[in-house]
């Protein structure tokens, strides 16, 4: 049996027709792909970003609470103030406040009434010379 060169060639393009679906696909996976790796590389870069922004504001947070809560004691524990009154007005304000609070009594009260003692002449102690 004899084929023809015409028969020959129909054989072979059906044959490649099977697989030009799937050549189709692959060429559209590969160039989805790409596009696909860059809008995956830009997505994880905002993620990224996103993560260290978050851990900036939670590391301010964290200081600011750690701040609020020594501003805090430093209101309860103060012995010098001229009223009981005022004690109770710092008390209220670094309470509802928060950190705001804490910052303001810490430049209105803490850092003056600090400066006080050596501006009375009261040395602070050194330390002994050897």
């Amino acid at each position: 049996m004899k084929r023809s060169t015409l028969t020959k060639l129909s054989v072979l393009t059906g044959s490649l027709a099977v697989f030009a679906p799937i050549a189709a696909h692959a060429a559209t996976y590969t160039s989805d792909y790409s596009a696909d790796t860059a809008s995956t590389g830009a997505a994880a870069g905002v993620g990224i970003f996103l993560i260290i922004w978050m851990l900036f504001w939670l590391a301010i947070s964290i200081f600011f609470l750690v701040f609020w809560i020594l501003m805090l004691m430093d209101v309860v524990k103060r012995t010098n103030w001229k009223q009981e009154s005022d004690k109770t007005l710092w008390l209220i304000l670094v309470i509802l406040l928060g950190g705001l609070g804490a910052v303001i009594y810490y430049f209105a009260v803490k850092r003056e009434l600090d400066k006080k003692p050596a501006a009375a002449g009261v040395t602070p102690p050194t330390e002994p010379q050897k």
